[in-house]
């Protein structure tokens, strides 16, 4: 389908359940490396969004493709998060998973010994516990992904973002909470990173209606 030429395009369209539709697969096949254009009309480069890894191989596996797969083509969100951080020299995300967990208790400990959080822990010798660093983070991490988390005037968290933050600068990495709006303020300030440089289009494949807005 055609679109009229205009600063956005956005399109919804319905496809029939099961496989991919066969004129996606065929771009997909023209747009994969060393596969020559016999067509000189052919055009176009789209960025695939998958929803997990597990569709994107699938989706690949099943196409008769005759030349190697150029990735940078074929991403989950989660994926593209992780390309766009390379892009634009943001400092890398450091997995939750190991040993950043601790470090931020250990920081959040500190903040409550200064009543830093006084109505969770509104005495400075009174025990902070890992269960309350963990239920911030947790609570955290929903308010990053709606994209509110600044606004939030609930107990608590105020402080916690100021220690990730802290931490950040101090150890020169990005929390995966904070990956997507440094993402979406670089791509505001009229940054254009090398993966989405070149595109003509972007189409998502079989997402969940209710997608987060940190990812819309």
């Amino acid at each position: 389908m055609l679109l009229a030429p205009r600063e956005h395009c956005v399109t919804s369209e319905e496809v029939p359940r099961g496989a991919i539709p066969e004129w996606l697969k065929e771009q997909i096949r023209r747009q994969s490396l060393g596969t020559p254009s016999t067509d000189p009309n052919s055009k176009g480069r789209v960025l695939v969004i998958y929803p997990t890894e597990k569709s994107r191989m699938q989706v690949l596996s099943s196409i008769d493709l005759r030349g190697a797969v150029d990735r940078t083509l074929h991403h989950t969100i989660e994926s593209l998060i992780h390309s766009l951080v390379t892009d634009l020299r943001l400092p890398r995300v450091m997995p939750k998973n190991g040993p950043l967990m601790s470090v931020i208790h250990s920081e959040c400990r500190k903040e409550a010994t200064r009543l830093g959080f006084p109505l969770i822990n509104p005495l400075p010798d009174m025990k902070w516990s890992k269960g309350k660093t963990e239920a911030l983070a947790a609570l955290h991490y929903q308010l990053s992904r709606e994209m509110v988390a600044e606004e939030w005037d609930g107990p608590g968290i105020v402080t916690f973002r100021s220690v990730i933050e802290r931490l950040e600068g101090k150890l020169r990495f990005t929390h995966p909470d904070m990956a997507v709006v440094r993402i979406i303020d670089s791509l505001e300030s009229g940054t254009i990173p090398f993966t989405v440089s070149d595109i003509d289009g972007i189409i998502m494949l079989d997402h969940s209606p209710v997608i987060c807005r940190a990812h819309t």
